[in-house]
């Protein structure tokens, strides 16, 4: 391995250098209590940014995924892969194209999985193309299920939510040493991580820190799929009634285990965002001006209300004065019949079709190099339009769909 270092803050961070730059893995942004909110991390002494840092406890960390039922997602992003676990999760990872100068565009990015799971580290979400492309790509983890959202007693939930605001005070603070520009960050994220960041710039959390938003299956209204609702006090309150008290000093197993068994949809509504009168104090989710891209799939989750609450966005952001680009991935991924199901996307959005088993050719390789060239333009400019290709039109009709087939 290839060191490259790196001056931060009191610190010097060791990653590992890759084609195109370096990746800093596994760095702490934040240390968070249970319960509580996060406190941004002080850098100092000799840091090993060369592996990727645990991952918030979840499903998968208490079964073998290859015996699950439908085993599909995992044979799709994670198989082959080790993840560590554990509540002392809050970690990023850079990837820095640092023989490339300075001032680059930086793209914060938010993982998915129903705010119940998923990591930075699976396979399809490397930043190495990013990187390549000459931005500043950042992942980040953040707390899940009942230590990301529990919202019972005095608790009022959120955790989650401020791990990424503080993970964007973070990038904010110490990009530049990486190449970034710290006043040009665009956060991504997909499904659940959309919805994350769509309450995150909503909530005015995120003002002046952020130009721009990539949304992929899941940025819009939230009206009619998990409406942002006061916390259920009474669904968390059964939970600590279950642990006879103890949900303060249970161990993780325990913890999650006792909001799993909860489950239905009382668990799917109340592990989530909510208006929680402190950083989120109302509803409005377009009460911003920050231009977006919102991305869905074929097969997406709910394809009706996604598009519902894509139109809506683009119409409120419209009001003020935000542009709204809207694509459709529609093209078909090799290797068996699956189609375009949910997160479909991400590997052309990634481009990490390298990380893949199936059988990719020259025609997915041309669409993932064209997503990844117009989202770093937009990342830049704001635009994401490029030489040689189709003119992206601002979101007002079903005619300025982008369909990526």
């Amino acid at each position: 391995m290839e060191y490259c270092v790196v001056k931060c803050g009191g610190a010097d961070i060791r990653g590992e250098r890759i084609e195109g730059g370096c990746a800093f893995k596994g760095i702490r942004y934040a240390t968070a209590r249970r319960f509580e909110k996060p406190v941004e991390a002080t850098l100092e002494g000799d840091i090993d940014a060369t592996r990727f840092g645990k991952c918030c406890p979840q499903k998968r960390a208490y079964m073998d995924e290859a015996q699950a039922k439908d085993p599909f997602y995992y044979n799709e992003f994670r198989k082959g892969s080790r993840f560590e676990y554990g509540e002392d999760c809050l970690h990023l990872n850079i990837y820095a194209p640092l023989d490339e100068g300075d001032k680059r565009p930086v793209v914060l990015f938010v993982h998915g999985g129903s705010f119940t799971g998923g990591s930075s580290d699976e396979k399809q979400l490397d930043g190495s193309a990013f990187m390549q492309k000459g931005a500043v790509f950042v992942s980040v983890n953040y707390r899940l299920n009942i230590f990301g959202f529990y919202a019972g007693g005095d608790c009022n939930g959120n955790y989650g939510l401020y791990d990424v605001a503080c993970a964007l005070d973070f990038v904010r603070n110490h990009i530049a040493d990486f190449g970034g520009d710290p006043d040009n960050v665009t956060l991504m994220g997909q499904s659940a991580g959309a919805m994350l960041i769509t309450t995150l710039i909503s909530s005015g959390m995120a003002e002046g820190k952020v130009k721009r938003a990539i949304l992929l299956s899941g940025g819009g209204v939230r009206r009619l799929l998990m409406p942002l609702k006061k916390p259920n006090k009474k669904f968390w309150d059964g939970i600590a009634a279950d642990l006879e008290g103890n949900i303060a000093t249970a161990n993780e197993e325990e913890l999650f285990k006792a909001w799993a068994a909860k489950g239905g949809i009382a668990s799917l509504f109340a592990t989530a965002p909510v208006i929680d009168g402190d950083g989120v104090k109302d509803g409005d989710y377009a009460a911003h001006t920050l231009p977006c891209i919102m991305g869905m799939v074929g097969k997406d989750l709910l394809p009706h209300v996604l598009k519902k609450m894509r139109y809506r966005y683009a119409k409120l952001l419209a009001k003020r004065g935000a542009g709204c680009y809207a694509y459709d991935f529609l093209h078909p991924l090799p290797g068996d019949g699956r189609g375009t199901f949910h997160s479909a996307d991400l590997w052309y959005a990634m481009g990490s079709l390298g990380n893949s088993d199936r059988p990719f050719g020259e025609e997915d390789y041309a669409i993932s190099n064209e997503m990844l060239d117009r989202f770093v333009a937009f990342a830049t400019t704001g635009e994401p339009n490029i030489e040689g290709k189709a003119q992206w039109r601002i979101y007002k009709t079903a005619g300025d769909i982008w369909r990526i087939q």
